[in-house]
């Protein structure tokens, strides 16, 4: 194989080096966002039961002032009741006093069944509130960690982008200029091992010229079918191979 298609080979090895470091950064930025999604979401469910919390027992705080009102209103009533001078009289402040008592008896339940709920809704805001400690505690850690890796995976790209510059300014632009165009093109693969009378990139068949044109090694030669720049697969059995294969058509 020609010396300048070595190089091109071992200049994609550099490229898809960087393109995986490239990836490694960014799932490291997203993983840090992922993190800090996750403590802004358990901090607002804190707030959320916290406030919560403080409505319930504001509610609570009303019902209790409702039945004070009325056991009032009801007293009142009583000690008028025994004052009144007719029978109309009498049964009117009966009638009032008894819808009273009424509206008692369900504000009473409605206050008991709050405060079954009281001990439950302390508990969750309690839990709550240890979640987003937990939750900023691993945040801290966790976005520490994640800083020191995208800073890790910066510099081992700074370092094979010096590596890679040196190699491709020792190539020459009729080699090197293909090849780059090509890598801006699709997968960060401008060139595939051919095997088999086979481009690896696209899977399809390629003819016994073209094996042949690769055996010669003094120019870039492409498949027909994906455009990448073909190369011969080291382990690609070279006996008899300029008659095998299928013909040029």
């Amino acid at each position: 194989m020609q010396e300048e298609l070595k190089k091109l080979i071992q200049l994609q090895h550099l490229d898809t080096t960087i393109r995986n470091l490239q990836q490694t950064r960014e799932k490291l930025a997203r993983d840090a966002v992922e993190a800090e999604n996750s403590a802004e979401k358990a901090k607002k469910t804190f707030h959320s039961s916290t406030e919560d919390q403080k409505s319930f027992r504001k509610e609570m705080d009303r019902r209790e002032v409702d039945l004070k009102t009325i056991e009032e209103k009801i007293d009142k009533l009583e000690t008028q009741l025994n004052t009144v001078k007719t029978n109309k009289e009498y049964s009117a402040f009966q009638h009032e006093i008894l819808g009273l008592k009424a509206d008692k008896s369900r504000i009473e339940d409605e206050i008991l069944k709050m405060m079954d709920q009281v001990e439950t809704r302390q508990s969750n805001v309690k839990q709550a509130e240890q979640k987003s400690k937990d939750a900023d505690s691993k945040l801290a850690e966790k976005r520490q960690a994640i800083e020191n890796a995208i800073m890790d995976a910066e510099a081992r790209i700074a370092r094979v982008r010096t590596e890679r510059t040196a190699l491709a300014d020792g190539i020459s632009p009729s080699f090197v200029g293909p090849y780059d165009r090509l890598l801006q093109r699709g997968d960060g693969r401008a060139m595939v091992p051919c095997r088999n009378f086979v481009c690896s990139g696209c899977r399809m068949s390629v003819t016994a010229n073209t094996v042949s044109l690769l055996m010669g090694g003094d120019k870039l030669v492409y498949c027909h079918s994906c455009g990448r720049i073909l190369y011969l697969a080291e382990d690609e059995d070279m006996t008899n191979i300029a008659t095998a294969g299928r013909k040029e058509s």
